[in-house]
């Protein structure tokens, strides 16, 4: 069924925790948000509104097309693109290191003992944050927008605008029992040509092999790609690989990992025009379930 392909546009209202390593007490954050991470929160809030178990299930296929969302400063039209450049990580023209000393956070917390008002031994617990605007006053370049596409199948484009409209908020990321990762809906406009060529995407949801051409997803290789060669070079000018988990199981106490893959991350640069039939799922170009 045909796709029709969407701008999704969020402000920033609150911290934002898109966890990805422990270091000691230190829970690190992502600085942008994957698309299973995106795709999590909006069939959430997808079922609360439908109020049935059913409707679950339902905004899991509605919402699967989807990108990685990045960050857009209010006052600026660039979206802060990942790119892989001489071993560091950007976001437009942003260092990692950069954005992290502009737009992050540490929170601190611990246990506290009800009769002696003491910390907890061993509850002590950082987490990092990515902030709603930087954190220098003189920077006022307004609040953090966090942009990425949609793909909507044609029967479901009424309902999906609809429900957007209805449900302003949604809560992204972790650690919400803190109040993190409040985003308010702000726009959804149709995505153009020059959209879809800009995020690497076919209106198939495809991806666009172009060579030296940065990844805006991430692209699995846990399904039998990276092995391969093209007139003597690998496909991928590799930056890091990371091990995703994009499905986990709720149904016991005890987190279990249900499903992961093995990925070139964003901002790695394709070396060949070669084609595949890679589709993108929950912001992972992989194979088809």
């Amino acid at each position: 069924m045909a796709k029709i392909w969407y701008k999704l546009i969020f402000k920033q209202i609150s911290p934002l925790h898109i966890g990805i390593f422990n270091y000691g007490v230190l829970s690190e954050t992502r600085i942008f948000i994957p698309g299973w991470t995106m795709w999590g929160a909006l069939v959430n809030r997808y079922g609360q509104y439908k109020g049935n178990e059913e409707s679950f299930e339902e905004g899991k296929k509605i919402f699967e097309s989807i990108t990685c969302f990045y960050p857009r400063l209010e006052k600026e039209d660039e979206i802060l693109f990942p790119e892989l450049e001489n071993g560091q990580f950007y976001l437009g023209k942003y260092s990692e290191n950069e954005f992290r000393a502009k737009f992050t956070d540490v929170y601190i917390s611990t246990s506290i003992q009800p009769l002696s008002l003491t910390a907890k031994d061993e509850s002590l617990h950082e987490i990092e944050v990515i902030l709603p605007r930087s954190k220098f006053i003189k920077e006022n370049n307004g609040n953090l927008f966090w942009v990425g596409l949609l793909g909507i199948n044609e029967d479901k484009n009424e309902e999906v605008k609809v429900f957007l409209e209805k449900n302003v908020n949604i809560i992204v990321g972790g650690d919400s029992r803190y109040g993190l990762g409040n985003m308010k809906y702000e726009k959804l406009e149709k995505a153009t040509e020059e959209d879809l060529n800009e995020w690497g995407i076919t209106e198939e949801g495809k991806l666009i092999f172009e060579k030296n051409k940065s990844l805006k997803n991430y692209f699995s290789i846990t399904d039998g790609f990276y092995d391969e060669i093209k007139n003597g070079e690998r496909i991928f000018n590799i930056g890091t690989i990371e091990h995703v988990i994009i499905y986990y199981d709720f149904s016991s106490a005890k987190l279990k990992t249900e499903k992961s893959k093995v990925c070139v991350i964003p901002g790695s640069k394709i070396k060949t025009n070669k084609d595949c039939n890679y589709e993108l799922i929950r912001g992972i170009f992989q194979m088809g379930n």
